[in-house]
């Protein structure tokens, strides 16, 4: 089968890990795979996938932009494009390519308008694809690849000068409004042991003022944030718009509790105790790490579930699985 992938994004966030993986997944499995995308990404993609570069972050309604995207499609002529994410859904809506059409939803969008005409639809939770009204949509979780190294408690303490008798709590991703960190940096006390913020972006010079004097630590891009889970206590998410964390999924393989709102992804998965609004997130979180043995029984069975089910195997194979289902 031959596959055009088509991503407009042109940041380092799930999105793009999305994109790369899937296209790798399916060459590995034989597929003839074609990915589209800004230039920036060419090192992500193996041998076997031809790699189309193509900055698609211009305006999605420049005619030209769309006059290229649609004769770098038919001259690679696919049975299938996938557009990923709202921005490439729109302009393969737009420029309407022979082949059959497959748009996956990244994230929470009040007009789906674009994917109404598509063969099929996937969202990343049912939470992204709840609103659509569509006779051929499915749910395909973001899966992540083995981690290649972890850090042990004591390890994680003393990188960042931690005493080792104190409660540590992770919250991982780009310091963008939507995921809300001002909301857990106005909330921690001392009572709560320590805040570690892993990741950068714009609300940095917000959160600076807001953490100075709190037990709260910045700590920017990490290479290995990962590594980091598996000598943490806890992990949060105060995040407004989700639409399948990766960072949560990456938590869930690592065995590591969660405390989030309820965002898509996290509503359908986590225990009931373990999801709060944002006026509760603080008790929330002050009754697992009051025993963060108790909080990882609770979610045993999620996290052999997560195992088994929230990896890229599995999601490239359910991808393929929707592809076959408007193909035969």
């Amino acid at each position: 089968m031959k596959v055009c992938q088509v991503m407009g994004g042109s940041d380092d966030g799930g999105l793009e890990t999305h994109f790369m993986d899937l296209a790798n997944g399916l060459a590995a499995l034989g597929d003839e795979v074609v990915a589209i995308g800004h230039p920036r990404y060419r090192d992500g993609f193996d041998a076997t996938v031809h790699f189309a570069p193509l900055n698609l972050a211009r305006n999605r309604r420049d005619p030209f932009l769309r006059r290229t995207l649609r004769r770098l499609i038919e001259a690679n002529a696919p049975a299938i494009v996938h557009a990923q994410g709202g921005k490439a859904a729109d302009l393969i809506a737009a420029i309407r390519p022979s082949a059959r059409v497959v748009g996956t939803i990244h994230n929470k969008k009040s007009n789906l308008t674009s994917y109404l005409g598509f063969d099929a639809v996937i969202g990343v939770s049912r939470g992204v694809v709840a609103d659509l009204r569509h006779d051929n949509k499915h749910v395909v979780y973001n899966g992540v690849h083995p981690p290649s190294s972890s850090l042990s408690a004591a390890q994680l303490r003393q990188r960042f000068a931690i005493p080792d008798d104190e409660k540590l709590t992770l919250a991982i991703g780009r310091l963008v409004p939507a995921k809300a960190f001002h909301r857990l940096v106005e909330i921690w006390d001392d009572t709560m042991g320590r805040l570690l913020i892993v990741g950068e972006g714009p609300e940095r010079r917000r959160l600076e003022p807001l953490a100075e004097g709190k037990p709260v630590i910045l700590a920017g891009f990490q290479p290995d944030a990962r590594s980091m889970m598996t000598g943490a206590d806890l992990m949060v998410f105060a995040s407004e718009r989700e639409g399948f964390s990766y960072a949560m999924v990456e938590a869930l393989q690592a065995r590591l509790p969660i405390v989030s709102t309820p965002v898509p992804g996290a509503a359908e998965l986590l225990p009931p105790t373990h999801l709060a609004s944002a006026g509760n997130l603080k008790p929330a979180i002050k009754e697992c790490l009051a025993d963060p043995d108790a909080a990882r029984v609770r979610m045993d069975r999620l996290f052999q579930w997560a195992a088994q089910t929230l990896t890229v195997d599995k999601m490239v194979e359910a991808t393929r699985d929707v592809y076959l289902g408007i193909t035969r």
